[in-house]
């Protein structure tokens, strides 16, 4: 880890203020309107990573978590899945279970994903509507559409 970190430290190409700004936004959950050669540069120095090429969704990459030394959950859960999960719902007000087995594009299984949500909405953090294949997911109401949904599912899962 160490060598990892001097190597990152001992960088020419410096951090941009685009650079800082991307990497702020994604820290917080956030994947669109980024700047898009800041996100390339972040990716290809393994400071993010994409989660599905197709609708550009990024995490933080894991040096981010061995430089912080802590670990990547709040409580039980996993931040990289709070993220893919936020991503969601950043993007649609309504998610099917689909829609979130892609997005979390084989980092878990189908099952494992079921689970994860079926814990979030026990929590009532989000909330099913409808029944059989036409079911969707939408936030619960103790989250605002209008703020940081990750940031909210930290705070509301700590």
């Amino acid at each position: 880890m160490w060598r990892k970190i001097y190597q990152l430290s001992d960088r020419t190409d410096k951090l941009n203020v685009f650079d800082l700004l991307t990497l702020d936004k994604i820290r917080q959950g956030i994947s669109t309107d980024l700047f898009e050669e800041s996100a390339e540069k972040l990716q290809r120095e393994g400071l993010i990573k994409s989660l599905s090429s197709a609708d550009k969704k990024y995490v933080l990459g894991d040096l981010y978590y061995e430089i912080k030394r802590q670990p990547a959950y709040v409580k039980e859960y996993r931040s990289i899945d709070l993220q893919i999960i936020a991503g969601c719902f950043e993007k649609n007000k309504e998610v099917s279970m689909k829609e979130f087995v892609e997005a979390f594009d084989k980092l878990l299984t189908r099952e494992q994903v079921k689970t994860l949500i079926y814990r979030l909405e026990k929590k009532e953090i989000i909330e099913k509507k409808g029944g059989g294949r036409s079911v969707k997911y939408n936030l619960g109401k103790r989250i605002n559409n209008n703020q940081i949904i990750f940031r909210q599912l930290i705070e509301i899962l700590s």
